[in-house]
Parts: C-alpha cells; structure tokens; sequence
C-alpha cells in the first residue's frame, strides 16, 4: 500500500519540478515583478506537495515498515530545507531516529548531513560543525559523500565569510579541503562538483575563474531553478567584482526568480538586489523586495539573513521617507502658485493636512521598526560576538590539549620500549587534572571578562556595600561570580553549571541560594538583572 503511495508522489514531485523549469526558461520574457506576483501560488503548490506527504505521514501505523517512515520524514524534511526551518529540523530528526533504529550506516550519514545543512541555513555554525564532524564519509555512496561534502565546504566557507580576518584564512582552507575531495572523488558532470569548484574560485577572489565554472554548469547541466538561483547568484557575485554591474544584476535577477519558482524562503538574492535597485534610486522597487526579503527570511526563521537585512533596511526606510518629503514640498509649491483660487487653496490644504498626517503615521512606525531592529542587531551582535570568542577559544584550547596528549602518548611509548617504567608514572604524575581544570578556568575569567568588562563591578551593584566581591586578581572570577558568569551566557540548567564547574548540583543550588539571599533585590527577579548586564 505505502510502497504505491512513494510511487504516486514521486511522480507529484517529478512534475512540478517539470513545471518550475519550462517557467525559469521563458524568464527571459519576464522582469521579476512578474514573478513576486506569482509567489502565492508556487507557495500554495509547494504547501500542496508538503500536505500530500503530511498525509502519508499521518496515516503512518505500527504495520509499516521503517523503511517506509525513514523516506517519508526524509522527503518532509527536504520539502522543507529552504523553506521552514522548525520543520525541516523536526523530520530531520525523525528520520535521523528511523535511521538508528534500521541500524543502517549509510541511512544515519545521509541523515546526519541533511540535518547538518539545515543547521547552517539557521546559522548555527558550531551545532553544524559539531554534526559534520561525526559523519563518516566512508558510510555513504559516492554521490551523497559528494553532497556531503558540498555541506562541509559551504559550512566552513560561511564560517571564514562571517569571522573577522584572523579566523578567516583557517575556515577558508577547511573548506578548500572538502572542495578538493569533491575535485578528487566527484564526477566533472556533476553538478556539485562544477559548484564546489567555482565556489572556490570565488571564496578565493578567483573571479573570473568562477564565472567560467558557473557558466560551464547552467550551460552543461540541466538545473532545477533552486540550483539555478544558486549559481546565478555566485555568479552575480563574481561578475560584480570584476566591475560588470549590468550583467551582476541580471544574474542577480534571474536568482531572484529561481527563488521564487522553487519557493525558497532562506534566500540573500532579493536582499541584494534591493542593495542594487537601492542604490540605482528605483526606491519603491527596493522597498519592496526587502520587505520581501525579510518576510522570507521570518517565514523561515533564519537568524542570520535577519540580521543581514537589518544592515540595510533602514537605509531603504529612511530614503522612501525622504521621496515623502519631497512629494509634501511639491505640494506645498503647487497651493502657492493657486492660492488665487480659494477653494482650491482649501482643497490642497485638506490634502496636504491628510498627508502630514500619514507622514507623520509612517514615521512614527518607521521608528518604531529601527528600534526593534536596533534592539535585534544588540542582541545578535552579542550572541555573534560571545559565539566567536568561545569557538575560537574551543578550537584553541582543544588543539592545545591533543598537543599535550600526543607528547605524553610519545614519551610513554618510548619509555616502554625502554622498559623504564620509573619514568612512565613519573611522566603520567606529570599530568595534574586539577591545574589543567585551573587553566581552563582562568581561561573561561579572561575571555568572560574581555566581553563583558564591567561585569563584576555590576554585579557588586545588587549588594550592601558590605557584601561585595573584591578579588584579589581582577583577571580572575571566584565560584560566585563564575556561577552567574555561566547564567549571563544562557547556561542556566544546574546540573551543566555543576559539570563545568566541578562540583555536586547541590552545591551549585546552594551557592546561588545564599548568594541571591544576601542581594538588595528580591530571588526572583536577581538572574534578570545578571541578564541585563551587557557585552562590549
């Protein structure tokens, strides 16, 4: 029975896809504005394909097999990839779960690598680097080892995008890594190896390098328009750093559409070019697509093209209040030269009345949205700049540690060979956990303190003058002030606090109760008032 129904949908999906590519062939004919108007109803079909397989799902009993459940989440989460974040992240899931209870290698990598690039398109970097990091590429067949790698390099390469220029180069050459296994293990026919190699090029300022490759892969290969708004857009990129802004913007254009027909949600293309329209003047075409853009971008939930869009919208805002501003001088200019006629004066005056009025309405909402998304920006920067320092801590303090560790495994196997054990409980005293867990520590007080450098003497702020910390080195946290450093950075559950920190739960409870009780303000509201404490 289940078996004819992935036969039915299959063949569902097989023809829209027909569909969205005749349409992407005759854009040529259409602008873009043709297309955001048909937005609803490829959403509407993309719902449809969505709902058909829901409705598999739900008819879902303990009779079928788990082969069956593991296509069926599988295929919900594809659906949902570009489009929904929760939801993709949810049946990737499930399908992650049918593929450890089928105990199959390949099915748990396959899963594993679809979820990690969901994670990604959120723009959670380290839970992406985490999940790609316990994929073995050896589980799966060559074509999906090559997607997988495509979501390797494309991790790393956003990674090196978004850090600041220490951390850029290392990132970059992580992913120039998974790119030259694509180069080494992938087909030249292949659409991800074509892609793999011309982001690349680009990732390393090789411009018309990889205009050569996304030309070679829209002209040799039949895409899909997701895949087809994707190179259209590297190739917008590239096209314009190389100082061909005519051809970058049709690019851009064309990803736009792409977009559109596959109904892709987490998307930069109509951010960018409402940036170009923006800047060209056409300013109700800009306004348009970034509001466009960041409807999309929360209808997918991705923090990161939030963000991005936020740079750039009250500019957009601001510029479209000043097109306002003009229109209320023209007509201002045109009561002047009729204030003969005193109707027409009254006429205009009630016009011009009405339309202060709307200014002024629309600027007062306009104001209301920068301090939203001035409240936003503080928040993400904070998050981006508390993730950036902790990941480059991690990855610092980790390749510090397997460095020690290797020195130790060399000694000891020399010592071995030598039979001197003497040496070898010598060498394995050496080793004192306890100054280890001390530097960890003073690592975690310095970098607390670096990002939030009034912190101790805020928190002093909530006691009697008699109850408050002084440290002997102003570098360094003691138990109390760590505790609540930890809460600051969201790690609010007792029992991680208890684990990081080396101590009994219990403990941990017992700290924060005696500190919280000796505070000026009452338990309940004292972790909110650790909370408001801000970064630099």
């Amino acid at each position: 029975m289940y078996s004819k129904q992935f036969i039915l949908l299959f063949l569902i999906l097989l023809s829209f896809t027909s569909y969205s590519n005749s349409i992407f062939q005759t854009s040529k004919e259409k602008n873009v504005n043709y297309y955001l108007n048909l937005k609803d109803s490829i959403d509407d079909a993309k719902w449809r394909k969505i709902n058909s397989i829901t409705a598999s799902v739900n008819r879902l009993n303990k009779k079928v097999n788990l082969e069956d459940q593991y296509h069926l989440f599988s295929s919900l989460s594809k659906e949902y990839e570009y489009f929904v974040y929760d939801s993709a992240f949810h049946y990737g899931n499930k399908s992650l779960q049918m593929a450890y209870q089928l105990k199959d290698a390949e099915k748990i990598a396959e899963s594993k690598s679809n979820l990690a690039l969901v994670l990604l398109l959120k723009g959670l970097y380290k839970e992406t680097i985490d999940t790609i990091q316990t994929i073995r590429g050896q589980d799966l067949p060559n074509e999906k080892r090559i997607e997988f790698y495509a979501v390797a390099y494309r991790a790393y390469y956003d990674l090196a995008n978004s850090r600041w220029g220490y951390y850029s180069p290392k990132y970059r050459k992580l992913g120039d890594q998974y790119v030259d296994k694509i180069e080494k293990e992938g087909k030249n026919n292949f659409f991800h190896y074509n892609l793999a190699l011309a982001l690349k090029n680009l990732n390393n300022q090789k411009d018309e390098q990889a205009v050569k490759y996304y030309t070679k892969v829209m002209k040799g290969l039949k895409l899909d328009p997701h895949q087809m708004a994707i190179c259209q857009s590297g190739m917008g990129v590239a096209l314009a750093r190389l100082g061909k802004a005519d051809e970058a913007k049709k690019a851009i254009e064309k990803a736009v559409i792409g977009d559109v027909l596959s109904a892709t949600k987490e998307t930069l293309a109509s951010k960018i070019l409402a940036e170009i329209l923006f800047y060209e003047g056409d300013l109700e075409k800009a306004n348009k697509l970034i509001e466009q853009a960041r409807k999309d971008a929360e209808f997918y939930g991705s923090d990161v093209r939030r963000l991005e869009i936020s740079f750039i919208q009250p500019d957009i805002d601001a510029a479209v209040v000043g097109e306002l501003e003009k229109e209320k001088k023209q007509v201002v200019i045109i009561g002047i030269v009729i204030s003969v006629l005193l109707i027409v004066i009254i006429i205009l005056a009630i016009v011009f009345f009405k339309q202060l009025q709307e200014l002024k309405k629309v600027r007062k909402e306009i104001g209301e949205r920068n301090e939203n998304l001035r409240i936003v920006n503080e928040s993400l920067r904070e998050v981006s700049r508390i993730k950036e320092e902790y990941v480059g801590y991690y990855f610092n303090f980790s390749s510090q540690f397997i460095e020690r560790m290797e020195g130790m495994k060399k000694a000891i196997s020399r010592q071995l060979m030598t039979k001197q054990y003497d040496a070898i409980e010598s060498e394995l005293k050496n080793y004192n956990p306890k100054k280890e867990r001390q530097l960890l520590f003073e690592d975690f007080d310095r970098i607390f303190l670096k990002l939030f450098p009034d912190f101790v003497k805020r928190f002093n702020l909530l006691f009697e003058e008699s109850e408050r910390i002084i440290l002997k080195d102003s570098h360094c946290l003691n138990t109390d002030l760590r505790i609540f450093a930890l809460i600051r950075l969201g790690v609010n559950d007792n029992e991680k606090i208890a684990s990081i920190l080396n101590f009994s739960v219990n403990t941990i409870y017992t700290y924060k109760t005696k500190i919280k009780n000796r505070s000026l303000i009452s338990n309940d509201e004292f972790e909110a008032k650790i909370m408001e404490i801000k970064s630099v």
